[in-house]
């Protein structure tokens, strides 16, 4: 019986509000039930999810729980709607709102070109919509319309708020040098380094390694693989013990140093080769910077637009006349 009378009270609210047409107003700008219905487009989203899911669709649409959820989700939409006009009145506010016929002219595009597509008339296509749940031809043009004037008026307003972005010389420059070890690359030292707890392998490895044989001699001669065998950066602690970096980097390129002892290990290491130090020039990366810079301004921006927004919809006038049986 509480289910019954729930479908029941929805269904006369509905009525009702078909009937005085108007669910909420915005800054005087009424909202009806008729683009509230089109806004949520429920007989889409029920077609959808009864071809995907029947079962899921059954228990939407006979009982209790379903229909709370559909109603919660309507009411969500109707939140959103909402302060999608409000953004659209806060483009006119700002000077910037799209005017009706550019939105016009681009529904009129899509639906030209979804007609040539589709090798069909409007009247074929109004009737293919009517037959799949998914409302009128005009309904889907209604719908289009109005997003094409919300998603211009999100353009055009970040396009008044950016417009006198600007990067100058100077802020490339102090950019660069705060950030300068991104544009450096440090010392890289080219070592060969074989580690054992065997102090008699170690000499033998670094005799070997003095006379000139190479990392692959080494390991089939000794059945043993280097520690390391390529280049690493200057001080890389995660590689070698910062102690050992005292004696690498006083050393000359070609140098085997002496075997290094460390906790019961002996390390054998040598020093194939340095790359010094270089850092890109400011005029190799300046354009990047100016990249990196507009999009720093352009995200501050981005709050700056949503806190004035919000202000904006804070002062509005929004009144809600539809009340939902829906806690």
């Amino acid at each position: 019986m509480k289910k019954v009378s729930l479908v029941i009270l929805l269904i006369f609210t509905a009525v009702m509000f078909a009937q005085q047409d108007v669910v909420a107003v915005v800054n005087g700008r009424n909202i009806t039930i008729d683009e509230w219905n089109r806004e949520a487009n429920v007989q889409k989203l029920l077609a959808e999810i009864q071809n995907s899911n029947p079962t899921f669709y059954d228990v939407l649409t006979n009982t209790q729980e379903g229909m709370i959820l559909i109603e919660r989700y309507k009411l969500k939409v109707l939140d959103q709607f909402i302060r999608k006009i409000l953004f659209i009145q806060f483009a006119e506010k700002l000077n910037v709102a799209p005017e009706d016929k550019i939105a016009k002219a681009d529904v009129d595009a899509e639906i030209a070109k979804m007609l040539s597509e589709l090798k069909v008339t409007e009247a074929q296509l109004n009737e293919y919509f009517i037959q799949n749940g998914l409302g009128t031809l005009d309904d889907y043009k209604q719908r289009l319309y109005f997003q094409r004037k919300y998603s211009l008026s999100v353009f055009n307003v970040s396009e008044l708020y950016n417009k006198d972005i600007k990067v100058t010389d100077e802020e490339i420059k102090a950019y660069y040098e705060k950030n300068k070890d991104k544009y450096t690359i440090p010392n890289q030292y080219d070592l060969l380094v074989f580690k054992t707890k065997d102090k008699a392998l170690a000499e033998a490895l670094r005799k070997d390694i003095v006379v000139g044989l190479s990392s692959e001699e080494l390991s089939k001669k000794y059945n043993i693989s280097p520690l390391l065998d390529g280049y690493v950066k200057l001080n890389d602690t995660t590689k070698l013990p910062q102690s050992f970096w005292i004696y690498i980097t006083s050393a000359i390129k070609g140098t085997t140093l002496p075997i290094q002892q460390l906790q019961g290990e002996y390390y054998v290491i040598k020093v194939r080769d340095i790359k010094v130090s270089s850092t890109t020039p400011l005029s190799e990366v300046s354009e990047k910077i100016r990249k990196i810079l507009i999009a720093q301004k352009q995200e501050e921006i981005s709050k700056k637009i949503l806190s004035d927004f919000e202000e904006f919809v804070k002062k509005s006038k929004v009144e809600i006349l539809y009340k939902s049986s829906v806690k």
